[in-house]
């Protein structure tokens, strides 16, 4: 009775050892998986970057149908353009092609204000500001190419808001220097307006990204150490299986 109760005992530790070898397997090969897609997923993110910033095309027509509305309600404005004309002296041109825009531009605007018997107090000043803005606000401001097609677009934008036929029709019609004055405020800040909204819009983009990829690195130095631990239970339930190995080969069989 005791060599059956014995063998029946053997049998049950047996089927106990070969459940525990399945689980351990199961245990190992996880543990082995997580460490090694902790570890991908740690590099990947210590190597994030920030995004480039994408900026806006700037759509003149979309800002014109903008400043027409403008026409409709006509908020009270300060006079833009006093009578007596002064002189300033101009900085030295360094890109002609760059001072020539700003010069149709001041010429546009200058025409604008004849046909309602105005002019500018001072040109040279208001196309001093105009290059300030051309240098500042353009998408890359240190290349000159980009501040050229800041200039050329704004050359635009002022034909297009400065000398329409039916928008002088329209205000002239009104006669209203309230009208006049919130119409030629509005139009001469609408162009450079977008591109500072685009200026802040980066600067959020570029904080987030910023925040983001700090983020990124800081989680992946704690994915490592989750990885690290992962491949060291490894090892641990590695090294269980041997002597569990071990000591089926060892154990005495009856005879």
């Amino acid at each position: 009775m005791s060599e059956v109760q014995a063998g029946f005992g053997n049998k049950l530790e047996n089927v106990f050892l070969a459940i525990l070898r399945v689980v351990i397997l199961v245990v190992l090969a996880l543990s082995l998986l997580a460490a090694v897609a902790l570890g991908v997923w740690a590099v990947k993110d210590m190597s994030a970057s920030a995004a480039p910033y994408k900026a806006e095309a700037v759509d003149n027509k979309a800002l014109m149908q903008e400043l027409k509305k403008s026409l409709e309600s006509s908020p009270a404005a300060s006079e833009p353009a006093p009578q007596k004309s002064k002189t300033s002296k101009a900085p030295k041109a360094e890109n002609k092609a760059l001072e020539d825009e700003l010069g149709k531009q001041v010429k546009t605007v200058a025409d604008f204000l004849s046909k309602f018997e105005k002019n500018l107090s001072d040109p040279d000043a208001f196309k001093a500001g105009l290059r300030k803005k051309a240098t500042t606000l353009a998408a890359e401001p240190e290349s000159e190419a980009s501040v050229l097609a800041y200039a050329k677009g704004q050359t635009d934008f002022f034909s297009l808001a400065l000398a329409d036929p039916e928008i002088v029709a329209i205000l002239k019609k009104k006669d209203d220097d309230e009208a006049f004055g919130s119409y030629f405020n509005t139009a001469v800040e609408m162009y450079p307006g977008f591109f500072e909204r685009q200026r802040e819009s980066r600067k959020e983009f570029e904080a987030e990204e910023g925040a983001r990829v700090m983020g990124a690195k800081a989680g992946a130095m704690m994915k490592l150490s989750i990885a690290g631990g992962m491949f060291g239970t490894f090892l641990l339930i590695s090294l269980i299986l041997v002597l569990v190995k071990i000591e089926r080969n060892l154990r005495l069989r009856p005879v």
